[in-house]
């Protein structure tokens, strides 16, 4: 039998200053990492390792300050501890403010012994403040909500009953009123409602109740995965775009991205669009970070079908998207179905890979997109007009970060810019500034024309700012050296660059892509200290990568193909 630990203890010592469910690391060598130790009423505990995995770590780093977890740890890396073993058979969302909150075998109940004491490795990057947790104060009311709240508070003249259902028994009756609950889309006209939830939800069941009454709720990261299934299983959209927007800040916070994956198919259960779009578009700026964890050859083809499907994939090349399918493929075995695999070869980009890694593609399957790719490394845009017209998106980039397509500015490059003023490897002294050549493509005909050269700079100081009336710092600039002059002659008008920005946060996670949209202006960047990503990031330091994607004219008149 699960069970939640909720109030059995005082939740503060007065003489101590700490609070039941707070918790330290021991035994290790480094201050993030060690055997996980947990305040009881006055007590210092252990928790054991059995069901121990990254979501339970995750509780523990946050907890602790640190940006996220790295590793949880099975029992002797660290050494036994001493004292009750408080927590057994954990299994946590990883959203929970301590381990007491998640659910276990209940408290000091476990048939562990000290040698099987868990412990973690916290990433050990800048901390940041928990103190004040996440929440999301949502409010869809009108003037009358305070009363209506009162009005379901006091239960006066309820007329309905709903019963709360946790593993086939009624936990909680709660009273209501017909006429409020018939102004929501899925309401029945029954007598008498079960509301079906686990364990884990049962106690916001109330909360979310009231919220049909007010329209007003304050949404923690406890309570969003709950409340966004009872808003769905309601048909209240606002509510449940509302709590999505919540359930990305948590994104970023699994290195593993098992998170990242399993709220992705708990998107595709609950039919939520807009959440698994956001899912995709992480897992999609992060797929090298993706591939390499162990979540990559557990995703559905759902999953790799939607990541292939997308331009904004952040890969270092094409042949790396290859590779990763690849890998991927393995992994299915003979539950992969030869259309499925059709499928997905079709999503492959074979005109972006080079001439030098098609030939490595030995595979009878590759011959047709091997074709594809060799005709696009030999032949002019004007022979290849048909093609690009009809396969448009084969010929569009994907986001490079890999040689000769990128540049970045390391997040410790700026650091030391931002102090001293220095940049090594750049052009003059007080610019954080470089230049970098790139063939117009990969292919061997536009190598007869040579390559091109980029100039870019990153803007950080506010002195670099002060004596310009537009610029705002952060900002960049990216932009051919000689202006469009850099271009063949002919292909002035048949190339066109979309050029991006790559944010990553303090070297872990990219947080956020911008376009170059005006070549030869700067461009202010958004996300400044946090503010304005996508995916939020609790450090002030990032690493800049600047991307360049050239794209082909394919009409009589050049008419530009737009990306999907």
């Amino acid at each position: 039998q699960k069970w939640m630990f909720r109030g059995l203890w005082p939740t503060s010592m007065a003489h101590t200053g700490l609070q039941t469910g707070d918790m330290r690391l021991a035994g290790g060598k480094r201050s993030h990492e060690g055997r996980v130790e947990v305040y009881i009423a006055g007590v210092w505990g252990t928790v054991c390792d059995d069901g121990w995995d990254i979501k339970e770590a995750i509780v523990v780093c946050r907890h602790l300050n640190f940006p996220s977890a790295r590793e949880a740890v099975d029992g002797g890396r660290y050494g036994p501890g001493q004292g009750p073993i408080y927590l057994d058979e954990l299994n946590c969302l990883g959203t929970e403010t301590d381990l007491t909150k998640c659910e276990s075998s209940g408290l000091g109940i476990s048939d562990c012994k000290h040698a099987e004491d868990a412990g973690v490795v916290c990433a050990s990057g800048k901390m940041y403040s928990t103190k004040k947790p996440v929440e999301l104060f949502v409010e869809h009311s009108t003037t009358i909500s305070g009363f209506l709240g009162e009005l379901f508070e006091s239960g006066r003249d309820c007329d309905l009953i709903l019963s709360v259902v946790v593993e086939n028994s009624t936990v909680e009756t709660i009273c209501a009123h017909k006429l409020i609950l018939s102004l929501v889309p899925s309401w029945s006209s029954e007598a008498n409602l079960s509301i079906e939830v686990s364990s884990k939800c049962q106690p916001h069941v109330a909360y979310f109740v009231r919220y049909l009454y007010t329209g007003r709720m304050n949404i923690t990261m406890t309570s969003s995965h709950c409340l966004h299934k009872l808003a769905s299983e309601w048909g209240l959209k606002a509510l449940q775009e509302e709590v999505g927007k919540l359930l990305i800040l948590l994104l970023p916070e699994d290195a593993t991205f098992q998170a990242q994956s399993s709220l992705f198919d708990y998107a595709v259960s609950m039919d939520d669009g807009a959440l698994q779009q956001s899912c995709l578009r992480y897992m999609a700026w992060n797929c090298e970070a993706l591939v390499a964890s162990p979540a990559w050859t557990g995703l559905s083809v759902h999953a790799i079908k939607g990541l292939l499907s997308r331009t904004d994939l952040t890969v270092p090349s094409e042949y790396f998207v290859i590779q990763a399918l690849e890998k991927w493929e393995d992994a299915q075995g003979k539950a992969l179905g030869s259309g499925d695999q059709f499928d997905l070869l079709k999503l492959i980009r074979f005109p972006m890979v080079s001439a030098e890694d098609l030939n490595r593609l030995k595979d009878s399957r590759y011959q047709a997109g091997k074709l594809e790719g060799f005709q696009f490394n030999a032949l002019t845009i004007g022979n290849l007009f048909g093609e690009l017209m009809s396969n448009w998106k084969s010929y569009t980039p994907r986001i490079y970060t890999g040689k000769p397509w990128s540049y970045t500015f390391t997040s410790e490059e700026v650091s030391v810019f931002k102090k001293t003023s220095l940049y090594p490897k750049g052009l003059n002294h007080g610019e954080l500034a470089f230049t970098f050549r790139t063939p117009v493509h990969n292919s061997a005909y536009f190598a007869l024309f040579g390559d091109i050269g980029w100039y870019t700079r990153l803007f950080v100081k506010s002195d670099e700012c002060s004596y310009s009336s537009t610029r705002v710092c952060p900002s960049a600039k990216l932009s051919l050296e000689n202006g469009n002059s850099a271009l063949p002659e002919l292909y002035k008008n048949a190339i066109v660059y979309k050029n991006k920005i790559v944010i990553r946060c303090d070297g872990r996670y990219v947080s956020h892509i911008q376009d170059f949209k005006h070549p030869q202006e700067d461009t202010t960047i958004q996300p400044n200290h946090g503010s304005g990503q996508v995916y939020p990031c609790r450090s002030d330091e990032y690493s800049y990568t600047m991307v360049i994607r050239p794209k082909y004219r394919t009409g009589l008149n050049y008419t530009e193909v737009e990306e999907e």
